[in-house]
């Protein structure tokens, strides 16, 4: 005789799970929405259309580089951002659903764009700032040619082009998460999405333009943290174990 085991349920996400994701989700939204509005608060924005000494102090300054280190973090908390919203919609269509399967595509989409971006800021960062220290140290102006070689090389500015447009696919596909799964208001991570999209258009702006679209990020990005922190949470027993 031969004996069969019963099937085994399929496991439904753990509402204890989801609180701790919830609350990682809105800590990491609101710790990105900062760290991106530093960016262009933070950047030197000197003249450059000249190269100058005073450009090169500009490039070598502490500024430039914490700027584009908290540029860095942000869009690497997008993906844990977008995590925790996953597992809070999959908690809330019990493991299925097009908001939870839109939520697992912006996670993609997001780490893969941030990692991609990254490389080219890691140029910004330091290959500018070598060139500008160098420049400061023989008082050659003409040294600051090579920033703009190292910017347009065509396979830097590839990376770049491309980890954008991955960035602000992973913001629309947020915002299609967040509405199809139920998130109130169902239009919270628009104003996001509006932001990340705008990402790549908004490099050729003035200063006053990128500080601007770094305001309108940290408010899309703190208005998701509101809107995760206030979704309703699983149900639990009066002893603090989730029902079920």
């Amino acid at each position: 005789m031969i004996r069969t085991s019963p099937a085994v349920p399929a496991s439904k996400p753990s509402p204890a799970r989801a609180i701790r994701s919830s609350t990682a989700a809105w800590t990491a939204a609101a710790a990105a929405g900062v760290l991106l509005l530093l960016f262009p608060v933070l950047r030197p924005w000197p003249d450059e259309s000249e190269p100058n000494l005073a450009l090169a102090e500009a490039f070598a300054s502490e500024g430039w580089v914490l700027a584009h280190l908290c540029g860095i973090a942000g869009l690497g908390l997008l993906a844990p951002t977008f995590l925790g919203l996953r597992s809070l919609l999959r908690t809330a269509t019990e493991g299925a659903g097009p908001g939870a399967r839109a939520a697992t595509a912006a996670v993609v989409t997001s780490w893969a764009g941030a990692g991609l971006c990254a490389l080219y800021f890691g140029a910004e960062i330091f290959g500018i700032r070598t060139i500008a220290q160098a420049t400061l140290r023989t008082g050659d102006a003409a040294l600051l040619a090579d920033v703009e070689a190292l910017r347009y090389q065509p396979w830097a500015v590839a990376v770049f082009g491309v980890g954008l447009t991955l960035v602000a696919a992973a913001g629309v596909l947020a915002a299609v998460a967040a509405w199809r799964g139920g998130l109130h208001p169902r239009w919270s991570v628009v104003p996001l999405a509006a932001g990340l999209a705008l990402y790549l258009p908004q490099f050729f702006g003035t200063p006053a333009v990128r500080v601007g679209h770094g305001v309108l990020v940290a408010v899309g990005l703190l208005f998701l943290a509101w809107a995760v922190r206030r979704a309703p949470a699983p149900h639990t027993t009066t002893a603090g174990h989730p029902e079920g």
